[in-house]
């Protein structure tokens, strides 16, 4: 028996606790794909050619279909090759494209800059939220996770 088999004999909530925390990941994977996928949230819209177009950098060539689906596809991909941080990082790189994009459009049409602003805002900081998966994917890299029995 394992230190964590002990402890699991002396306090078995803590199998539920266990059942918590993974409860709460998947949560935070599904906050992650629906910000990802609503425009209003994120201030960029992905669509499934960029989607596919991502797949690929990653090396992953990801079938057409529903958004959500494909990026849930995509995230599950990268964390299984161990690329997680690559992902994000294209992510983040088309972020900054979507960006520059409204910074020309602000550019060549000042009346929009209301308009911009607000989704420049809304861009910047789901690339912030990225940036900060990015250090988690680093401090849980090391972590293995229990077996099962």
């Amino acid at each position: 028996m394992d230190m964590n088999e002990k402890d699991l004999m002396k306090n078995p909530y803590m199998t539920n606790m266990k059942f918590l925390q993974q409860a709460e990941e998947e949560t935070e994977f599904q906050k992650i794909l629906k910000i990802l996928t609503v425009p209003a949230k994120s201030g960029i819209y992905i669509s499934r050619y960029d989607l596919r177009k991502m797949g690929m950098l990653l090396g992953v060539n990801v079938s057409i279909r529903e958004r959500k689906e494909m990026l849930k596809d995509l995230f599950i991909y990268a964390k299984q090759m161990d690329k997680l941080k690559d992902f994000l990082d294209i992510i983040i790189d088309f972020i900054d494209y979507r960006i520059s994009q409204y910074n020309e459009i602000t550019d060549q049409f000042p009346r929009t800059q209301k308009l911009t602003a607000n989704w420049v805002k809304k861009a910047t900081a789901l690339k912030q939220y990225l940036e900060n998966m990015k250090k988690e994917v680093d401090i849980y890299k090391d972590v293995k996770p229990n077996p099962p029995f």
